[in-house]
């Protein structure tokens, strides 16, 4: 199966599951424990626009949308952003709107943006230094990129999950110096959340959760 076919079925998968994405009380807090680390660390201003990539249903654009001037919500899951798209509406939201974006395979578009945030996103793709050099091109000089995933595990985590997943999470100093390599600079990491989760019945399993910060040089 190529990657054109593999992005689609992750692609599906997300469509079909952002109907109860957010009922699960774990991602809700997590997405929170998340938000509230970016805030601390970053500290964004009303004078950012943020892209939100791989965004889901919203739940962290949404929380540093009152902290920033505009939030675009980018994913490549139609499913996803349907549901953005009806909470934007019924919360009547004119400082945030919707992309369809992959960016491991379309051109990066023309739109830069001050702060880019993704969480939890990049185990699901593959070519990861070309989404990290997308996300360079797209920043404003001096932006401010944020990337929320998995330490390294054994591959416990999405043991039942249906998704597609390359990666079992990342080690963080090696991501670090590739973010080095591609031009990012002042990168710093910290733990923004632990999720406690059953990989088995009667065994659970501590999984942390790092953001890096780093940013593009003026």
């Amino acid at each position: 199966m190529d990657r054109s076919m593999l992005s689609r079925l992750a692609s599906n998968i997300f469509d079909k599951a952002a109907a109860t994405w957010d009922s699960k009380p774990l991602r809700v807090a997590m997405t929170t424990a998340i938000g509230e680390t970016i805030v601390r660390e970053v500290q964004p201003s009303q004078e950012m626009d943020v892209l939100d990539y791989g965004c889901g249903t919203g739940l962290l654009s949404l929380f540093l949308l009152p902290h920033v001037r505009s939030v675009t919500g980018g994913d490549n899951s139609s499913g996803m952003l349907d549901v953005l798209r009806q909470k934007i509406t019924d919360m009547t939201l004119n400082t945030m709107e919707v992309m369809r974006l992959d960016l491991e395979h379309d051109a990066v578009p023309k739109k830069r943006f001050h702060m880019i945030v993704t969480a939890m996103t990049m185990h699901h793709v593959q070519d990861t230094d070309n989404l990290l050099r997308a996300f360079h091109g797209l920043l404003h000089p001096g932006g401010v990129l944020c990337l929320i995933d998995l330490d390294t595990e054994p591959g416990t985590f999405h043991a039942n999950a249906d998704e597609v997943i390359y990666h079992h999470g990342f080690d963080r100093d090696e991501l670090k110096e590739r973010l080095k390599e591609i031009g990012f600079a002042d990168t710093r990491d910290v733990t923004a959340h632990t999720i406690r989760k059953e990989v088995s019945e009667g065994k659970a399993e501590s999984f942390p959760v790092f953001l890096i910060v780093a940013r593009r040089p003026e």
